[in-house]
């Protein structure tokens, strides 16, 4: 069969299967493309679909369908459909380029932010995600420590009419809580702010650091504590924290827990001076005094320069009664210091205290090269040339010091003392009254211008004295016995009298009284109270009844007998005025010398207990307290009694223990 016969009889059916076959192919070729590229299929139908709205819309006058925003943020552009949320934080900034529906040329589309800005098309407007979030943090939805909120949403329109709204995510981050808070002056609501950062991040160390800080300056110190507790917790090594913590341990009086994390400090930090200082300082409060030396020392070893660490390690050796030690600190802080005054004054104090006059008025007067306008230095000045017995040196430097500091009743007081020594009692009597114009209530400064007065035989004004003082020490008999003198020498006998038998009754015993009390109620006419008095005024006398020849000589105006308390009322004044400046040997000097002429003054022994218990003597400051209970029952030093039993029984039983450790005497 001839070829072309051949093939065209089998034409049809080599085009039907060749048909097949290239349908076959076409197929799979579809199939693996599909599989390969699905978005292009997907974009297809999305296109065929947009078409077909789009021709509905322009003829059929449909309402346009919304696909998606084009949205540039932060430098690129994105696509958010309707099904989708833009999520913005506070660094994010945006811009809504354009609107995808089926409106193509847009020039009927708009869109508005809700809540932000006016009712305008807001397509190429800049907005800043710091300005949601502030809004939002503002508002009542930021009140309630959120995270994250859907408070705005895209509002999409044609024409009027809105077509679609895009979710607008507002995230709210724990920086956004700190940035608040540093931005803020308001301590309670910076607070507040960080408390919302910290909750939500539990592991964020640094929110809690700056929230402690805060509370530390606020001395909320256990807040303060538990916050940098829990840091510690995240960062166990931050030193820093330690640190802080101990501060707040410290201020918080919980001295133990501050040794056991300074303690850690130290371990990783052994050359922390400032470490060291505050171990010292716990130690100190607990009066530690060794161990707080021992402390202070190493810090002094790492910065030998530290003044203020000298300044504490010489204070803790004087607490030890390591006079010498101190002073030696205090000359080294004078000697490499560019102020140095306050070091020569603690020497000085230092030396004051241990009775080396000599020396403290050396000290003193380097610190008064360098502040000759310190008032405080001049009085320390004269109190130690009082104890050198150099009365005109003392007098300048107090006169210095009232200069410098008119309006300092110590200061003004010392100084009517001094004048006093000298028996200037005008000038004396003009300084009292000057403390008792700063310090009305000054009862001692009261007492030397009633004493004074009463010296002076200006005995109306001291009546008047005496009489406030009466008020304030209603149990103190020897004011009465001198407001009795006082009235009987202006011949006022009934309150002469009356003033005798409160002293009296208050537990005075003096015979010169006595004599006093008889010749009042002589005077009176009161033969029978007059003798009873004689008799006590003089014991086994047989003259005692017959008192008018004894009481006033025939023919001669009479005068009372003084009491001796006017001659011990200056060495009280003394006393007190050591006592003012801590020189506790001086002021029991003066007490003694007081109680040879008036033994029967409580507040006189109750005074002497002081100096004594301030020196440490407890026992013998044990005996003035009872002198004085003995004397007056009211005493105001009767609570010390039995205060000071304890104390030194507990003493004796620690003393006991130690003997029977040791098997020898401490």
């Amino acid at each position: 069969m001839p070829y072309n016969d051949r093939n065209k009889k089998r034409g049809p059916e080599t085009l039907i299967i060749a048909g097949v076959v290239t349908v076959m192919v076409a197929i799979l070729l579809l199939v693996s493309f599909l599989h390969a590229r699905p978005q292009v299929f997907q974009s297809g139908i999305f296109f065929a679909h947009r078409a077909i709205n789009a021709f509905s819309h322009y003829v059929f006058r449909a309402k346009p369908d919304f696909y998606f925003l084009r949205i540039e943020i932060n430098g690129r552009d994105i696509q958010v459909g309707a099904d989708e949320t833009l999520e913005i934080s506070y660094r994010d900034e945006f811009v809504i380029k354009s609107v995808g529906s089926d409106d193509l040329t847009g020039k009927y589309t708009s869109v508005m932010i809700e809540g932000m800005g006016r009712d305008v098309n807001q397509i190429g407007v800049l907005f800043r995600g710091i300005d949601l979030v502030n809004r939002i943090m503002k508002s009542n939805a930021g009140a309630e420590d959120v995270q994250a909120v859907n408070l705005y949403r895209i509002d999409v329109y044609y024409q009027n009419e809105m077509i679609a709204a895009v979710p607008l995510r507002i995230v709210i981050k724990p920086q956004d809580w700190l940035r608040f808070a540093r931005e803020n002056k308001d301590v309670g609501a910076q607070i507040e702010f960080l408390k919302k950062a910290a909750s939500q991040n539990r592991a964020d160390a640094g929110v809690r650091r700056i929230l402690a800080g805060i509370y530390l300056n606020q001395n909320r110190t256990d807040e303060a504590a538990s916050l940098y507790e829990e840091v510690l917790r995240i960062k166990p090594d931050d030193t820093a924290v330690m640190k802080e913590l101990a501060r707040c341990y410290l201020k918080g009086n919980q001295y133990d827990p501050a040794i056991r994390v300074l303690s850690g400090l130290v371990a990783k930090q052994p050359r922390d001076a400032e470490a060291f200082a505050m171990i010292g300082l716990s130690f100190s409060h607990k009066k530690l005094w060794d161990k707080a030396a021992q402390s202070y020392l190493q810090a002094v070893q790492i910065e030998p320069g530290n003044r203020e660490v000298r300044m504490m390690l010489a204070g803790v050796y004087e607490n030890s009664g390591k006079e010498e030690a101190a002073a030696e600190q205090y000359r080294y802080i004078a000697e490499h210091s560019q102020d140095a005054a306050a070091a020569w004054r603690a020497r000085g104090d230092i030396y004051l205290k241990k009775g080396n006059y000599s020396r403290a008025v050396e000290s003193y007067g380097q610190a008064v090269k360098i502040k000759p306008q310190d008032g405080a230095l001049h009085a320390n000045m004269a109190a130690a040339y009082a104890a050198l017995g150099k009365l005109k040196e003392e007098m300048q430097h107090l006169q210095k010091a009232a200069v410098l500091m008119p309006d300092e009743p110590v200061v003004r007081f010392n100084l009517a003392v001094g004048y006093e020594k000298r028996k200037m009692t005008d000038e004396a009597l003009r300084e009292y009254l000057h403390v008792l114009k700063i310090n009305p209530e000054d009862a001692d400064a009261l007492e030397r211008v009633a004493d004074l007065s009463f010296k002076s035989k200006k005995y109306d004004e001291a009546v008047r004295y005496y009489e406030n003082l009466g008020k304030k020490f209603p149990q103190k008999a020897s004011i009465f016995a001198k407001m009795g003198f006082a009235f009987g020498e202006m011949n006022q006998y009934a309150r002469s009298a009356e003033n005798y038998e409160k002293a009296i009754s208050l537990g005075a015993k003096d015979q010169t009284m006595y004599n006093n009390l008889a010749y009042a109620y002589r005077k009176m006419g009161k033969e029978k109270e007059a003798s009873r008095y004689s008799g006590k005024a003089f014991p086994g006398s047989k003259k005692a009844a017959k008192a008018p020849a004894v009481d006033r000589p025939k023919g001669k105006k009479g005068r009372q007998v003084k009491p001796h308390s006017i001659q011990s009322s200056l060495y009280v004044s003394r006393g007190q005025a050591y006592a003012a400046q801590k020189n506790w040997d001086k002021a029991i000097l003066n007490y003694l010398i007081a109680l040879r002429y008036e033994k029967t003054n409580d507040e006189i022994y109750a005074a002497l207990g002081n100096a004594y218990e301030k020196k440490g003597r407890y026992q013998k400051a044990l005996q003035a307290y009872r002198n004085a209970y003995k004397i007056n029952p009211g005493t105001r030093v009767a609570a010390r009694i039995p205060k000071l039993r304890i104390q030194l029984m507990r003493e004796k039983n620690k003393n006991a223990g130690e003997h029977d450790e040791t098997g020898e005497t401490p």
